[in-house]
C-alpha cells in the first residue's frame, strides 16, 4: 500500500513536471525564440523552401503558347535578377506560330495592349496559376514575376522593403519599354507588395492605371492573429511583444492599410467568404480603410467583390463565372477615370 502511494506520488510529480516543461517550451521558450530569430520569421512569411522546381525556360511544357521566359536585373548593386514570364494577349496567338517566333519585344512596345504585372502569393511561383493566366491574357499583356529568393530569381535577402524596391525598379524598367497602360494584380502576399509598390512610386509622380487585389489582407500581424495556433497564445501578456511586433519591426509587416491610402488609381478587391487562409473580414477591413481615406475624384473608385462560399477558397476565384465581366468592367472604368483626369488637368 505504501509502495502504491509512493508510485502514485512519483507519477503525479512526473506528470506535473512534464506539464510545466511543456508549458515553458510552448508558452515561454518558443515565443522568445521566435522574437529573436529573424530567420524563423523570414521562413514563415516567405516559405521559398516550399516552391517547387520548374523548367521555366520551356513554357510550352506547361501547355502555354505565346509565352517568353526572360530575366530582368532590378538591383545592380546587389546583382538581383528576377525571372519573368511574358504572356502575350490571347488575340495575338496563332496555332501556326511557335513560341520562339513571336516578336516579344515588338509586342511589348505596342501601346495598344494593356500590361498587367502579376505578383503571386508567398508560396507561389510564376509557373503555378496557369488557369488564371488564360483568363487574364484575354484582357492584358501579362508579366508574371518571381520575387528575389523565389524560383530561379536571385537568392537575395527577403524583406518587404527589398521586394518593393525590386518591383519599383521593374515597373520603371517596363515603363521604359512601352507607353501602354500598366496595371497591377496581386494575389495574397502579392497584394501587400503591389500596394506598397504603388504607394512608393507615387512619391515620384508615377501612377499605374489600376490595381487588382485578389484575396488581400490588412496586415501580416492581423493574419497571424487569426491563425489557430497563435490564438492559443493570445492570452499571454507577452504575446504581442514576442509574436506580432517583431514581424513589423524586422520588415515583414506588409501593412496594406497604411499604404492603400496612397494608391492614386482605381482598385478592385476580390475575396471569397470561404477563404481558409486569409479571412475575408481582413479584406473588408482593407476596403473600408481605402474608402474612408480616399478622394474618389482624384484617386478613383474602390470596387469590392465578395464571392459567396462556393469552394473558391484562397486560390480558385478564377472559377467564378462572373470574374471576366468584373475584369472587363474594371478595365473600362480605369480607362474612363484616366481620360476624365486628363481632361480635368487640361481644363
Amino acid at each position: 500500500m505504501v509502495k502504491s502511494k509512493r508510485c502514485f506520488k512519483r507519477t503525479l510529480i512526473f506528470i506535473c513536471a512534464l506539464f510545466l516543461f511543456l508549458f515553458l517550451v510552448v508558452f515561454v521558450i518558443l515565443p522568445v525564440v521566435f522574437k529573436y530569430s529573424i530567420e524563423i520569421q523570414r521562413s514563415i512569411i516567405f516559405p521559398t523552401w516550399s516552391t517547387e522546381d520548374a523548367n521555366f525556360s520551356d513554357p510550352e511544357s506547361y501547355g502555354m503558347q505565346g509565352v517568353r521566359n526572360f530575366y530582368v536585373t532590378v538591383d545592380k548593386n546587389d546583382n538581383v535578377t528576377l525571372g519573368v514570364w511574358q504572356i502575350l494577349p490571347s488575340k495575338l496567338l496563332s496555332n501556326v506560330v511557335e513560341n520562339k517566333y513571336y516578336d516579344y519585344e515588338g509586342i511589348l512596345a505596342n501601346e495598344n495592349y494593356n500590361i498587367l504585372l502579376y505578383l503571386h502569393g508567398n508560396g507561389g511561383i510564376r509557373a503555378v496559376r496557369l488557369e488564371l493566366y488564360d483568363i487574364l491574357r484575354k484582357y492584358f499583356h501579362v508579366m508574371a514575376i518571381d520575387y528575389r529568393g523565389y524560383a530561379d530569381s536571385t537568392k537575395a535577402e527577403l524583406t518587404e522593403d527589398n521586394m518593393v524596391k525590386d518591383m519599383v525598379n521593374f515597373y520603371k524598367w517596363i515603363r521604359g519599354k512601352t507607353k501602354a497602360r500598366i496595371f497591377f494584380w496581386g494575389h495574397s502576399l502579392g497584394t501587400g507588395i503591389s500596394t506598397h509598390t504603388i504607394s512608393n512610386i507615387k512619391a515620384e509622380n508615377i501612377v499605374p492605371s489600376g490595381l487588382v487585389l485578389e484575396t488581400p489582407f490588412s496586415t501580416v500581424p492581423d493574419v497571424m492573429e487569426r491563425h489557430y495556433v497563435l490564438r492559443l497564445l493570445s492570452w499571454l501578456p507577452w504575446y504581442r511583444t514576442t509574436m506580432l511586433d517583431p514581424i513589423v519591426y524586422n520588415g515583414f509587416g506588409f501593412e496594406s492599410t497604411k499604404y492603400i491610402v496612397d494608391v492614386d488609381c482605381p482598385i478592385m478587391i476580390l475575396h471569397a467568404k470561404d477563404d481558409t487562409i486569409v479571412p475575408y473580414d481582413l479584406a473588408t477591413k482593407l476596403y473600408e480603410t481605402a474608402v474612408q481615406n480616399r478622394n474618389f475624384t482624384t484617386q478613383g473608385n474602390v470596387t469590392y467583390h465578395l464571392f459567396e462560399a462556393k469552394g473558391y477558397d484562397h486560390m480558385l476565384i478564377y472559377l467564378a463565372p462572373e470574374l471576366p465581366t468584373y475584369i472587363r468592367n474594371f478595365v473600362d472604368g480605369c480607362v474612363a477615370f484616366e481620360k476624365n483626369s486628363t481632361a480635368n488637368t487640361v481644363n
